[in-house]
């Protein structure tokens, strides 16, 4: 079935970004350069360079600017980008042009070509004025929905009809942010998002149930043309799509490309792997199905004190409107639950 898929698949690498989850948005610079240096040997579109707007406090690449993303990427030969969350601009008091303008201060179009704006599903009919303020500014627009595989069909609809009054976006990214969605889901909701809206589909997948790379590889076949990975697949949670699997099988890599590929991950990301410990695992299998925030778990295994069955057992506990967003009073209350 391979042989299905189209070619001219984009690849967003978004290891800076997502990866940042663990080390708090600071990576070393050796692996910075030489992440460059393997991303210009790579079949991949774009780079997402970190987030934008986020406390000092955070780390470098959670608050992008122009002057950091020349630094950071001037030998890069790829496109940039850097993400922003809606929540952050709607959160603001100030009119949404202005709260737009201070969330992506010291940002003009140039190295960072695009802003990918995070958004929840239900949050559409107020990101569309978001959508327009950084197109008028000159980036490209991409949009991230976020925990689309909790919609219903009616919330589906709903949301295809705000996109449809949305003109100014380039992409459009099915995000799997509980890792929770099967192949099948993919493929109906690119193939309805792709039917109905003018700008390209992307996908996004997490890996809480193991089915990051085969969802994406679905996501292709449906018709998506942005797929995202990260190196090793570093990101929030379980993390993503491997860029060492998924490049292979639809970048089709020659043999040098994909030995510098692993070669970059094994120096890297796997000690960054033992270190963190990300990847698919029964609990975060258990937070996918039952669309629980993949933080809490992320956060609850830090110390390496709990077993996955505790761990589930704390997260059958949370009520239901305190599963989807991750709330740091809800996590101490788990932390100091005695199970039987």
């Amino acid at each position: 079935m391979l042989n299905t898929i189209p070619d001219g698949v984009n690849f967003l690498d978004c290891t800076l970004r997502d990866g940042g989850y663990y080390t708090g948005w600071d990576f070393p610079p050796g692996l910075v350069s030489d992440y460059v240096a393997t991303i210009n040997v790579l079949p991949v579109r774009m780079v997402e360079l970190g987030l934008a707007g986020k406390p000092g406090s955070r780390g470098y690449f959670a608050s992008m600017t122009s002057s950091k993303a020349e630094q950071v990427a001037a030998d890069l030969l790829v496109e940039a980008c850097a993400m922003i969350d809606a929540k952050d601009v709607l959160a603001s008091e100030l009119p949404i042009p202005l709260a737009v303008a201070h969330l992506t201060e010291g940002i003009l179009p140039g190295r960072l070509t695009t802003i990918r704006v995070a958004a929840h599903y239900s949050k559409l009919a107020a990101c569309r004025y978001i959508c327009a303020e950084l197109s008028q500014r000159g980036f490209r627009v991409f949009l991230n929905l976020m925990q689309i595989d909790a919609a219903n069909a009616a919330e589906v609809e709903a949301c295809l009809k705000e996109l449809e009054r949305i003109d100014s976006l380039d992409v459009v990214y099915i995000a799997d942010s509980f890792g929770s969605m099967k192949p099948s889901r993919v493929q109906e909701l690119i193939g309805r998002f792709a039917g109905r809206l003018k700008s390209e589909i992307g996908f996004h997948g997490h890996d809480n149930c193991g089915y990051a790379l085969i969802n994406s590889v679905a996501a292709a076949m449906a018709g998506a043309t942005w797929i995202d990975c990260t190196m090793g697949g570093m990101g929030r949670g379980a993390g993503n799509a491997a860029s060492e699997q998924l490049l292979p099988v639809l970048g089709r890599l020659g043999t040098s490309e994909e030995q510098a590929l692993l070669g970059h991950v094994l120096h890297h990301f796997d000690p960054l792997r033992k270190r963190y410990g990300w990847g698919s695992s029964a609990a975060y299998q258990f937070a996918g199905l039952t669309f629980i925030h993949p933080s809490y778990v992320q956060k609850l295994r830090e110390d390496g004190s709990l077993s996955d069955a505790a761990i589930v057992d704390r997260l059958s506990n949370l009520r239901a409107d305190e599963r989807v967003s991750f709330a740091e009073e809800n996590l101490s209350q788990l932390m100091a639950q005695k199970i039987a």
